[in-house]
């Protein structure tokens, strides 16, 4: 799998999906809260590319998973998505072991860009 989608909105996952499906050869799994990422990624050693985490969810939410992950040595890169968007929180996410933030709503073209970032995608795409 290339990236691995956290998310408790089941239209968020369906947004993504949306998105992915016009790029060749991206895989994506899907994680509905923290508890259910960490049980794949820890648990189960799925391995990911790339890892899309909400910041607001049930269970566990997303800054308590970055941490819970990173203490238990997952490198994935993730990126921490969210409509929290002021400074202290930005700096706190990446306090936490994020590798980049994206503002809830975002764009295919903003997604796309994270991908080519962390080379899940070439340019040309």
């Amino acid at each position: 799998m290339d990236i691995l989608i956290v998310d408790d909105s089941r239209s968020v996952h369906s947004f993504y999906k949306s998105i992915l499906n016009q790029f060749a050869g991206i895989t994506y799994n899907s994680a509905f809260d923290g508890s259910e990422a960490v049980e794949k990624l820890v648990d189960k050693k799925e391995e990911y590319k790339i890892i899309f985490l909400d910041w607001e969810m049930p269970n566990k939410d997303g800054p308590t998973t970055l941490k819970e992950l990173r203490e238990k040595n997952i490198s994935t890169p993730i990126v921490m998505v969210t409509t929290k968007n002021n400074m202290n929180d930005i700096k706190f996410s990446f306090e936490c072991g994020a590798n980049d933030y994206i503002m809830k709503p975002f764009t295919k073209e903003i997604l796309q860009q994270k991908l080519i970032d962390f080379s899940i995608l070439g340019n040309e795409s």
